[in-house]
């Protein structure tokens, strides 16, 4: 199936946002540079995405859809609302592999990183980046649940999120950036998630 026009306008309109972001920074993420960016006049963005935020949110929302159709397809394992209960320990390092190597882009921790630094300035990218960490620890607390299915609720929202934080700090650590990647610090970074996933 082909896509309609519309999407490969919103897609060509999410490709020049993400390499504003990484390749000049947010100090140049005005609607203005987005536009350009594309080759498009502001109304034919704002067209698509009224405001800056809006932007950012399917920047955002994109990531990580891409990132979810990568680790569904790479490990094999069904991360989605309706997958089955159960999960192994190979299971969980298959997937904590994968999802490692999704951290590894310097490319997808630069425009993280921008749109951090936008978002702690800009109330409405901060909306945008919490509704994105949300969507994230969703999909993490679902991995949780079938590692262990009894886990009180609230517990399983505050496993999720370390996972997430752990995640999200490796990315930059272990980057160009910050230099700390190691195989010895992969597997501990492994270790540490699957303790969290199984308990034990």
């Amino acid at each position: 199936m082909t896509e309609s026009k519309g999407a490969l306008r919103k897609a060509a309109l999410l490709d020049a946002a993400e390499e504003v972001l990484v390749t000049k920074g947010n100090a140049n993420a005005a609607m203005r540079d987005f536009a350009a960016a594309a080759g498009v006049r502001i109304g034919h963005l704002q067209h698509y995405f009224p405001a800056r935020a809006d932007l950012i949110r399917a920047v955002l929302e994109r990531s990580l859809e891409r990132s979810l159709t990568r680790l569904n397809e790479g490990t094999g394992l069904n991360l989605g609302a309706g997958a089955a209960a159960g999960l192994t320990r190979d299971d969980s390092r298959r997937l904590l592999t994968a999802l490692l190597h999704e951290h590894s882009s310097l490319e997808g921790v630069k425009m993280h990183l921008e749109i951090w630094a936008l978002a702690a300035a800009d109330q409405q990218a901060a909306s945008a980046l919490r509704s994105f960490y949300a969507q994230y620890a969703a999909h993490v607390a679902g991995v949780v649940r079938r590692g262990r299915p009894g886990l009180p609720e609230p517990e399983l929202q505050g496993v999720a999120a370390a996972i997430v934080s752990l995640f999200e700090g490796a990315a930059v650590t272990r980057s160009d950036i910050g230099g700390l990647r190691t195989e010895g610090s992969d597997e501990a970074i492994i270790r540490a998630a699957q303790w969290l996933i199984h308990g034990q």
